[in-house]
């Protein structure tokens, strides 16, 4: 119990609590977009390399998801 509160309280402090705000909105731009900008593609992707065939590879900021 007196590890559960602890964790309540952690989970309501001012940081968590605004680091989670930045978060939501910083997603909701990229959910809520007319236009593919500049700097949305920047923040999301590395790079983009283009092999002598032609087809791209492209390098995102963020990993996948390993399915096990």
């Amino acid at each position: 119990m007196e590890q559960k509160n602890e964790l309540l309280s952690l989970m309501e402090s001012e940081d968590v609590i605004e680091t989670i705000e930045k978060l939501k909105k910083e997603l909701l731009q990229f959910l809520n977009f007319d236009e593919l900008t500049e700097d949305i593609l920047h923040r999301l992707i590395n790079r983009i390399e283009v092999k002598e065939d032609g087809t791209p590879i492209i390098h995102y900021r963020f990993t996948t998801p390993k399915i096990e």
